[in-house]
């Protein structure tokens, strides 16, 4: 079942990258109907910049987070045989 723990970081990440653009994009949009503030597409344009860098942010830690723990567990493997 070595497969598995990459398939689900891999996962994982669609989601977090996925989610942490659509939703501050769509709170912008909200934002910017003529009913709110009026103001298309500039609060649209400000949630999906913030969502992109805390998409890249995010994901850049969740990347050393993984590798550091795949270093040390190809460690114990070494050290095991």
């Amino acid at each position: 079942m070595e497969w598995a723990r990459p398939l689900w970081f891999l996962t994982t990440v669609g989601w977090y990258v996925a989610l942490s653009i659509v939703i501050p994009t769509g709170i912008g949009y909200w934002l910017d109907r003529p009913s709110q503030f009026d103001t298309h597409p500039l609060f649209t344009l400000i949630g999906f910049g913030l969502g992109t860098i805390t998409a890249f942010y995010g994901l850049y830690q969740m990347l050393r987070r993984f590798q550091r723990e795949e270093m040390e567990r190809n460690n114990r493997m070494k050290g095991a045989k």
